[in-house]
């Protein structure tokens, strides 16, 4: 695996799906508050925007109209790898649109997700009880609610990692970004089968592998559950 593409998926994977969850579980317990409202349709918005899409509407607002960012590459021509503030720096503003396309996407999607699971778990007895005992909402939701509402999100993201994948591979041809993405794009140009074939492989053993590693520390999560 290219370590531009599992730093790139990495971090934005761990960063939307952190964010999403947080955002989620509370939209999904102060659902009729206006601002949640406003949160979940701005969510629901996104949530069906193809990759390439948002890449290009970020790569046009602030690579070409502001020019805040760079349009493409992984670093500046000329400069020279080195763990220099100058060249780490550079990688973080040619990584920042590519990273904030699939940040905002994955949040829309786990925030959805994570919404309606918190609203099924406010209507279980425990939580019932607590908030009847005069627990204080911020102990509910942090104790009780998002306890048992994230577990099923570990296992979705477990599942959604294909699409995750797939999605960073689209972002970075779009942004000309150098990982497999741009590797598997020049290989079809090209018509470099092997390299195809090999890319493919690859990513489905890597992906396999995520998934499996997810499955074995799960019961870390959840106790009830054990491998014999």
């Amino acid at each position: 695996m290219s370590p531009w593409t599992v730093g790139l998926l990495s971090i934005s994977t761990i960063t939307s799906w952190i964010i999403g969850n947080i955002l989620g579980a509370i939209c999904g317990f102060f659902y009729n508050k206006r601002w949640a409202r406003i949160i979940e349709n701005i969510a629901m918005f996104i949530r069906p925007l193809p990759y390439y899409i948002l890449s290009l509407i970020l790569l046009v607002i602030f690579g070409y109209v502001l020019k805040l960012f760079p349009l493409g590459g992984g670093f500046s021509v000329g400069l020279k790898p080195s763990f220099s503030f100058r060249f780490i720096s550079d990688l973080f503003r040619y990584a920042f649109l590519p990273f904030l396309s699939m940040v905002i996407l994955g949040i829309s999607v786990t925030l959805q997700t994570m919404r309606l699971i918190v609203q099924n778990v406010l209507r279980e007895d425990f939580v019932v009880y607590a908030k009847a005992g005069g627990i204080k909402d911020r102990v509910v939701l942090f104790k009780y609610v998002i306890r048992n509402a994230i577990l099923p999100q570990i296992t979705g993201l477990a599942l959604s990692m294909g699409q995750i994948f797939s999605g960073a591979l689209i972002t970075e041809i779009v942004f000309s970004y150098p990982g497999i993405g741009t590797l598997l794009y020049n290989a079809i140009h090209t018509g470099d089968y092997n390299l195809i074939m090999g890319i493919t492989s690859l990513s489905i053993i890597a992906i396999s592998t995520f998934i499996l590693i997810i499955d074995l520390i799960y019961p870390l999560f959840d106790p009830r559950i054990r491998y014999k």
